[in-house]
């Protein structure tokens, strides 16, 4: 992607009444812009790390033999009446009324849908179990949302359900579940500390949450009582839902209720969660697999000097070519700008070109995270990039 054709959105300033890292550098390296309290647009930069995110989820779970729907973001609330959580969730839940007065609800789950279709699709026990993802945009009226995508008003979630015909199966899929979600977050650089909780609004008997912590260095004065980020959560639904709604399966004796457990990965506030952990005082350090773009390229002086425009042309076209996401500055601007802004997004990898090198035939290869710089030859940069980023990525 070339500067010229793109918007950046880059602040120097620090945003006010922004007490974490992860809010503050999501503003400032044009991920985010708030439009009101606890809504925000997800910007260039923003949008390419979620696609990037949902990749990963989706590629873990579909290798697992997960199913991806697309449920409705409007429930009818008879649905949430018949399962008695409209009273439950309470002033959280956001209603509207149609034409005809109907109230309907902006989902903040799934579970009574899921349930709900279920019950009119599947028959025999031969048929479970089944595992049912989507990925989509939940809402929570919030009393007081703030510390940016960590706490929203609207926010995008990966839940999943799974059906069963007795509780063994329910067990050995949650436990299948709770360590696909370790690699998931360890794909995402992420240390993960995992609490056992009570089941909540939600209903079952067991349940864990998967927590990481905010950045001690920049957020919350480095204190005793560290906070954490709930980015996960999985519970053990048992029959309540399949209760409520009736769906039975048939076994080779009788009808029996079946046995259900969801999974949730909050993947905006995910988002939130990896910049606390991989950032500096300079910016975020992106792991590769989910950077907007993978390597930067940074040309000195190209608008005088025919040379590092040519050299600077010819890495960016190679690059494109093979699928590596590249960002060209082709502006023209100061270096200074240009490498503190490059620090800022966090792009893995900076090639700086300059007359000084390319009259021998190098650049500049500079690794964002480490800070250590190494000529390469020219000729060679695509081959050393192209191992860097398949090495992380898969």
């Amino acid at each position: 992607m070339r500067q010229t054709k793109y918007l950046l959105f880059t602040k120097k300033e620090i945003p006010k009444n922004s007490k974490n890292i992860s809010h503050q550098l999501m503003i400032r390296s044009g991920m985010i812009k708030k439009t009101s309290s606890g809504i925000y647009t997800w910007l260039p930069n923003g949008t390419r790390v979620l696609k990037n995110i949902k990749k990963i989820i989706q590629k873990k779970l579909n290798k697992n033999n997960f199913l991806e729907i697309s449920m409705p973001i409007l429930q009818s609330s008879k649905l949430w009446i018949k399962s008695k959580r409209i009273d439950l969730y309470g002033k959280e839940l956001f209603t509207i009324l149609d034409r005809k007065q109907k109230k309907l609800i902006l989902s903040p789950t799934h579970e009574e849908i899921i349930t709900n279709l279920i019950k009119n699709t599947i028959n025999s026990y031969k048929e479970l179990p089944i595992i049912i993802y989507q990925i989509q945009t939940k809402f929570r009226d919030e009393i007081r949302p703030k510390e940016g995508i960590l706490r929203t008003r609207e926010f995008i979630m990966k839940d999943a359900y799974s059906f069963h015909k007795n509780k063994k199966s329910l067990k050995e899929t949650y436990k299948k579940i709770f360590n696909i979600y370790l690699k998931i977050f360890l794909k995402m650089n992420l240390k993960i500390k995992i609490k056992k909780v009570k089941n909540g609004i939600i209903g079952g008997s067991i349940s864990h949450e998967f927590h990481t912590y905010y950045n001690k260095h920049f957020s919350y004065n480095n204190s005793k009582n560290k906070k954490s980020i709930e980015i996960g959560h999985i519970f053990q639904l048992n029959t309540k839902y399949s209760k409520i709604f009736n769906t039975f399966i048939k076994t080779k004796k009788k009808k029996k209720l079946i046995e259900m457990g969801c999974y949730g990965i909050g993947i905006s506030r995910l988002i939130g969660a990896i910049i606390e952990n991989n950032c500096d005082k300079n910016g975020i350090i992106w792991p590769i697999s989910i950077a907007p773009f993978h390597v930067s390229i940074i040309p000195i002086n190209m608008k005088n000097n025919k040379k590092v425009k040519i050299i600077s042309e010819k890495i960016y076209y190679q690059f494109k070519k093979n699928d590596i996401k590249v960002f060209f500055y082709d502006k023209n601007e100061q270096p200074g700008k240009m490498f503190s802004e490059s620090d800022l997004i966090g792009f893995p990898y900076k090639i700086i070109i300059s007359q000084k090198n390319i009259i021998n035939k190098y650049v500049e290869l500079k690794n964002r995270k480490t800070q250590l710089i190494k000529k390469i030859k020219i000729k060679n940069i695509l081959k050393i990039i192209l191992k860097k980023i398949k090495k992380k990525i898969n």
